[in-house]
């Protein structure tokens, strides 16, 4: 299980555009798929928003 944190969606966005553009990456990620167990060669990915509530005393 990997877990990613973000300031916002934006800085996501831009992490996701600069990692799909690089080959090495793509060439890494392709290789750990290929480790995966047969039967569960599935990767999801979910997003969650995190809210916090902040009370001004």
């Amino acid at each position: 299980m990997e877990i990613s944190k973000y300031r916002d969606e934006e800085e996501y966005q831009k992490s996701i555009d600069l990692i799909n553009k690089e080959k090495e990456i793509q060439e890494l990620f392709s290789a750990f798929q290929s480790l995966l167990v047969s039967e569960k060669q599935e990767i999801n990915e979910e997003n969650f928003l995190e809210k916090k509530l902040i009370n001004n005393f």
